[in-house]
């Protein structure tokens, strides 16, 4: 019986409520019909998704007794008790260190009440680690790793030829096979069309270009998808 109530205090004492609280939204880059005027190796026109949703910043490394916690940014990945937590892995893949075997492995991160001690919990969901720690907890805004995006940018010209890059990426990485540079003579059109996208040049130079967006690569961004 003793071993029963010890399984079920264990399992229930602090299970996190894993849960995607992150706000998606698809957007499209500068609106139709605005007159924008963008440099060389900027976007001429950008489609996406990005993700809103918290993230805790350590900015110290926390050299702890069982945990050592890396500088960085770590997203937010469900809830116990109204208390956020975050996953131990940073967004640039920095994770926690510890002493694989001799002491349980970390699951998550939250914030002790009162804010000033950041806490780490072990698959074993027993009484946290807790240390001192510089760190906020805010929300970001970034293109989502997971998205398929799609990008135009301007290279500058050469008389009357402009040069403009096109790339797709998928899971925040360019895809070779869809990343190529094509010209346009505007003594024959001051209009650019290239996969469904269409733009009227106002004006350049080989430094930079003044233009509008008449259409997007998609009306409806989910159907590129």
């Amino acid at each position: 019986m003793t071993a029963l109530l010890l399984a079920v205090f264990m399992t229930g004492c602090s299970t996190i409520n894993y849960s995607d609280t992150a706000k998606r939204e698809y957007f499209s880059e500068p609106p139709v019909e605005e007159v924008v005027e963008v440099y060389v190796g900027d976007y001429m026109l950008n489609q996406g998704l990005s993700t809103t949703s918290d993230y805790l910043i350590l900015e110290r490394f926390v050299d702890g007794i069982a945990y050592n916690i890396p500088q960085g940014a770590y997203s937010r990945i469900g809830d116990y008790k109204g208390v956020p937590y975050f996953s131990v892995t940073t967004t640039t893949g920095r994770t926690i260190i510890y002493a694989a075997g001799l002491i349980d492995t970390p699951i998550a991160l939250h914030s002790k009440t009162g804010g000033e001690e950041l806490c780490v919990t072990s698959v074993s969901y027993q009484q946290a680690s807790c240390y001192d720690a510089l760190f906020k907890i805010e929300k970001r805004t970034i293109t989502d790793s997971q998205s398929f995006q799609q990008t135009l940018i301007y290279n500058g010209s050469v008389g009357k030829k402009i040069n403009i890059s096109y790339r797709e990426f998928a899971k925040g990485t360019a895809r070779d096979a869809f990343t190529n540079s094509v010209e346009y003579d505007m003594s024959k059109s001051n209009i650019i069309n290239y996969k469904g996208a269409r733009i009227e040049v106002l004006d350049y130079d080989n430094s930079s270009i003044k233009f509008k967006v008449l259409k997007h690569f998609h009306d409806d961004f989910t159907a590129g998808i």
